[in-house]
C-alpha cells in the first residue's frame, strides 16, 4: 500500500471516531470517495492503466472546493485478483515518466479550469485573466468569461 495515498484520513483518529470528521487535502491523497455523481467532476481518461489515476479525480474534487469528510464506521476493501499485463513492474517503470507528466499538464489544466492556483489550491481573485494565443479571459469568481462578448470562455483554449 502506497502509504502517502492515505495518509489524509488520518488512520488513528479513524479507529477511535464516532462522528464523521473533516480532514485535508493533501496530494496524492487517494482514498475511496463517495459522493453525487451530478456534482462530481468527470474522471480524466486518459489517466488510464496504473499512475495517479484516482489522485487526479481526488485533486480535481479539491480545485472544485469539496470537502472531506471521513465516515466512521465504514471501510472499503479491495478483493484480490489477477494481475493485468499493464501491472508488470517493468510496464510501469517504462511508462512512468509519460504518467508524470500527464500529471503536471493535468494540475494545470484542472487548476486552472476551476480558477485555483494549480499549485496550492487557493481561489483566483476575481478579475484574474489569462492570454492564451491572443485571446484574453477573465476569471469573475464563478467561471472564465471572454470580456469581449461576456460569455463563459474556455481558459485552455
Amino acid at each position: 500500500t502506497f502509504f502517502l495515498a492515505f495518509q489524509c484520513l488520518n488512520y488513528d483518529k479513524w479507529y477511535n471516531a464516532s462522528v464523521p470528521y473533516r480532514t485535508t487535502y493533501q496530494w496524492p491523497c487517494e482514498p475511496y470517495v463517495v459522493g453525487s455523481s451530478s456534482t462530481m467532476p468527470r474522471f480524466d481518461e486518459r489517466f488510464v492503466f496504473y499512475g495517479n489515476d484516482k489522485a487526479q479525480h481526488l485533486l480535481a474534487l479539491f480545485f472544485r472546493q469539496f470537502e472531506f469528510v471521513v465516515l466512521p464506521d465504514h471501510f472499503f476493501f479491495h478483493s484480490p485478483h489477477i494481475k493485468a499485463d499493464w501491472a508488470d513492474h517493468k510496464a510501469i517503470v517504462d511508462r512512468l515518466p509519460k504518467i508524470l507528466e500527464l500529471t503536471e499538464k493535468f494540475k494545470f489544466e484542472s487548476g486552472t479550469e476551476a480558477g485555483v492556483n494549480w499549485h496550492n489550491g487557493i481561489p483566483f481573485a476575481p478579475g484574474t485573466y489569462r492570454i492564451k494565443n491572443g485571446k484574453k479571459v477573465v476569471w469573475n469568481g464563478k467561471q472564465w468569461i471572454d470580456p469581449v462578448e461576456g460569455k463563459a470562455a474556455n481558459p485552455l483554449d
